[in-house]
């Protein structure tokens, strides 16, 4: 096959260029493949253009054609020239498709309400073949189904017109109520080649989109408020909804970028990461699974071209960041309905980091706090809007220690029936020891979606990073480039356990301040600079039941207190409260008994009733 022959057959996958939509950049990608990719001087070229731009709406005018012709064969871009002759997709015969017959589907959007939804099966199947192919078009369909669900063949190659003939009637084998259900290929292939594999699809049409982290009426909103240009949307008969996103890519290359646009736009919202390869299999309206029937949703929905979805999704983040003068002059501090703890000392979105040394005792304190704010009880005067959704991650302790710190907690507590069912309810753990990174926070997005959680706790941060916490611009990455997306999406408060790297020392006598001690973490300073609060336990003095001060260093003027003395209780495994009063003056006896042997005075007070310190009293020594 020649260059020319090669290209022309390229230009026939290319949709036209349609006036309002992307046209220009529509014809230069045409103009820079042919130049560019497959190497044709400027008439071949130019003929080439004239021939597809016969389907433009409006056709262009010569001179506009040889003006991008010119410019595509002089203006280098990302790939190499001639970079489409080497391309595998691309050394099909010019025989197994019909040029002259490819055409392409209406761009109106038809949203598919209840009462329009096709209700007899053969229609639904028909309605689908003509949303998603054109006339034609090899379209692949697979109804040997395992037990499992699972596809067991390469499927079945036929044309669009040929599936309707042959299997839309009442009697068809695909529409049957029994058996596991019918799949079908997202794009169509080249003709009599039946291997289903990606080098020989035909057009690189649609990317799939899968999500099941979810409720189903969920997952169609979130699809639908995408504003994606959605093909169709598939019921598939069990726990997901399937969008067919319309990307009209002119190469796989292009298919790829695209996806990977369409995958990180929802990352957040708990799309399947497995569906990339343009011959994915999706579920086949129509069809019965375990008798359920995989339903069409809906077709031509959302954004009329994938360059619209772009600009109004650019258009969009653009204004989302905007705050008027006239919002700021309309909120109301008491009433904001994002607020979770506290006078907007917790918020949706927001972050918390909780410090402190090894063997403390953090886990305990960690249950106390996500049982009291579950069943909506307050955490040492700390109170959250309502009981809590919360779900705990963790990878120190195992099942046994779980239980003894949940029993004792409970115990001490005082919990009633009521209160244990609100647990059931609102409080979840999981167990996790292996991923970190990126995988680990796609795994906490999929609890976060799933559970409804207004809180997640991760315990502890070390674990999770994967990564050097102390060089500042991973740091950075992990939680401002990766982890904001999902606290903004999700709307989830996340809080971190973490480890101090060493205990913060008086100087001259005087104790730590509150700042001093939320830059004590271990790791890049960037972690401090990230959280809306740093919460940093103290061990102090030597003491049986041991004795700590928790302080709130960032923003503790919104709490009653902004540091809280508490201690281990002596009758089981949960925290109480100590008098701070009760410690001074036992360490002034204290203090006294030893003479002058250089003993400080013990532990001041620190807050009044009508404000805070911003220091930690010294340890009893």
């Amino acid at each position: 096959m020649t260059p020319i022959e090669r290209a022309r057959l390229w230009l026939a996958k290319l949709p036209p260029a349609i006036s309002g939509q992307g046209g220009h950049n529509q014809t230069f990608t045409a103009a820079r493949g042919l130049c560019w990719g497959f190497c044709l001087d400027i008439k071949d070229a130019y003929d080439l253009l004239e021939e597809w731009n016969r389907s433009c709406q409006p056709p262009w005018h010569s001179r506009d054609l040889t003006h991008k012709i010119k410019q595509a064969s002089t203006q280098p871009f990302g790939f190499p020239r001639g970079y489409l002759l080497n391309a595998g997709h691309e050394s099909t015969p010019a025989a197994k498709v019909d040029i002259t017959r490819y055409k392409l589907p209406s761009k109106t959007p038809v949203p598919m309400t209840e009462s329009t939804q096709p209700q007899i099966p053969g229609e639904e199947f028909v309605a689908f073949l003509k949303a998603a192919f054109v006339q034609d078009e090899v379209v692949c369909i697979c109804n040997d189904v395992s037990d499992e669900g699972k596809p067991q063949t390469a499927g079945s190659f036929m044309t669009r017109e040929q599936w309707i003939e042959r299997f839309s009637g009442p009697d068809s084998p695909l529409l049957s109520p029994a058996g596991m259900g019918a799949f079908v290929r997202i794009n169509p292939f080249i003709a009599n080649d039946y291997s289903g594999a990606d080098k020989a699809v035909s057009s690189y049409r649609h990317v799939l989109v899968e999500m099941d982290a979810s409720a189903k009426e969920e997952q169609r909103r979130i699809l639908v408020d995408s504003g994606l240009p959605i093909t169709v949307l598939i019921d598939s008969g069990g726990k997901s909804i399937h969008a067919w996103v319309r990307v009209d890519a002119v190469d796989r290359a292009q298919w790829d970028e695209r996806r990977d646009i369409i995958y990180n736009t929802l990352a957040a919202q708990g799309i399947d990461p497995k569906n990339k390869n343009p011959s994915r299999y999706s579920r086949l309206p129509g069809a019965h699974r375990s008798g359920e029937r995989q339903r069409l949703l809906a077709t031509h929905v959302g954004a009329e071209t994938f360059e619209v979805w772009q600009q109004n999704l650019e258009l969009a983040s653009d204004t989302d960041t905007a705050v008027s003068v006239d919002d700021l002059i309309a909120f109301s501090p008491t009433n904001d309905p994002d607020n979770l703890v506290g006078n907007r000392w917790l918020t949706r979105g927001s972050s918390m980091i909780l410090s402190g040394g090894s063997g403390i005792g953090k886990s305990s304190l960690l249950m106390q706090l996500c049982m009291q704010w579950a069943v909506g009880r307050d955490f040492f005067g700390i109170g959250g809007e309502r009981p809590l959704r919360i779900g705990v991650v963790q990878a120190e302790n195992n099942t046994g220690d779980l239980a003894e710190a949940f029993q004792g907690v409970a115990r001490g507590l005082g919990l009633n029936p009521e209160e244990h069912e609100r647990l059931r309810a609102n409080l979840s753990f999981r167990t996790e020891t292996v991923r970190t990174g990126a995988a680990f926070l796609d795994y906490a997005r999929r609890f976060i979606i799933k559970a409804k959680l207004d809180m997640i706790i991760c315990d502890p941060l070390l674990s999770y990073f994967g990564s050097d916490l102390s060089n500042q611009e991973s740091v950075s990455l992990f939680l401002r480039n990766q982890l904001q997306p999902i606290l903004q999406s999700t709307g989830v408060c996340w809080i971190w356990i973490h480890h101090i790297a060493k205990p913060a020392k008086e100087r001259d006598g005087e104790p730590p301040t509150l700042m001093e001690l939320a830059y004590s973490g271990f790791g890049s300073s960037e972690l401090t600079n990230w959280a809306r609060e740093i919460a940093v336990i103290q061990e102090v003095g030597h003491h049986t039941p041991r004795k700590f001060r928790l302080a709130f260093c960032k923003r503790g003027g919104r709490l009653p207190r902004a540091v809280l003395p508490i201690a281990h209780s002596d009758q089981g495994i949960n925290w109480v409260e100590w008098n701070p009063l009760v410690f001074r003056q036992d360490s002034q006896s204290q203090g006294a008994s030893r003479g002058r042997r250089g003993a400080r005075p013990g532990a001041r007070q620190t807050q009044s009733g009508s404000g805070t310190s911003n220091q930690l009293p010294p340890s009893d020594r």
